[in-house]
């Protein structure tokens, strides 16, 4: 069965940026961040998808840990959250403008 259009205004929904990584086993888990969490961490105004690139090795390390802790969900994706974010940080340097950390 087609959509059917919904009438009503539209609402801005939280930017979510994905990227894939993959498992020893060759599984590819998709890694996915909100905006917001980075933009609070490095407020440099480049957007969403320039923090994503900046900061890539540190949310790498972040989700490989994570995975090594929790897995990823039944979906094949793991989610990194503010307090994620926060824990990577106070592990390596903090997060600025010149670079991963």
């Amino acid at each position: 069965m087609p959509l059917i259009r919904k009438t009503g205004t539209s609402v801005p929904k939280e930017l979510g940026l994905f990227f894939p990584m993959v498992t020893p086993k060759g599984t590819t888990i998709d890694v996915f961040v909100y905006a917001s969490p980075l933009q609070s961490l490095d407020s440099d105004p480049v957007g969403p998808v320039g923090l994503l690139k900046r900061h890539r090795t540190l949310l790498e390390a972040i989700a490989s840990e994570k995975y090594d802790r929790t897995g990823a969900g039944g979906d094949g994706i793991l989610q990194i959250t503010i307090d994620d974010l926060l824990a990577g940080q106070a592990g390596n340097e903090v997060i600025g403008r010149d670079g991963d950390t």
